[in-house]
């Protein structure tokens, strides 16, 4: 009987508190949900350049050349930023002839070179776009799409 009595008791002061602190616990409640559903992603990223293996920065490119596509991204925000990282490479009728991407995440004010390789099958000018989404599941934009034109010869 006497843990009955403990656990209503118990509950009973469970209950006041709750009541008296329920208003600032659904503000506190609702701010956070609004702060994740809206959070505002600050990250950036720069206009791809065309690189070699080594990291250094390509003048001309040749079919069959690995050419990496190299971009700097910068997580701006004060939390941990997962991101996703695209690379689409379309030929002069818009055809994809490359899409690839990889994830990863920043830590706050970190700046992150990413890049992808690829290698063209054919001679012509290509438009290269790199973007960044969230994930690959849930695609939300973390950044503009942003595009250079190049050329490949032989």
């Amino acid at each position: 009987m006497a843990e009955n009595k403990f656990q209503t008791l118990e509950f009973r002061h469970i209950r006041k508190i709750l009541k008296f602190f329920s208003p600032l616990l659904i503000l506190l409640l609702t701010v956070g949900i609004l702060q994740s559903a809206y959070a505002i992603v600050d990250v950036t990223l720069t206009p791809p350049v065309m690189v070699s293996s080594t990291g250094k920065n390509l003048t001309s490119l040749h079919v069959g050349q690995q050419i990496g596509v190299e971009s700097t991204l910068t997580n701006h925000g004060t939390s941990e930023q997962k991101f996703t990282y695209l690379v689409q490479v379309l030929d002069n009728t818009g055809r994809t002839k490359y899409l690839e991407g990889f994830s990863a995440s920043m830590l706050p004010s970190q700046s992150f070179n990413a890049s992808q390789v690829w290698i063209p099958k054919s001679t012509g000018t290509y438009t290269v776009q790199v973007f960044v989404w969230n994930s690959l599941a849930s695609a939300i934009p973390l950044t503009n799409v942003i595009q250079t034109q190049i050329s490949v010869g032989e």
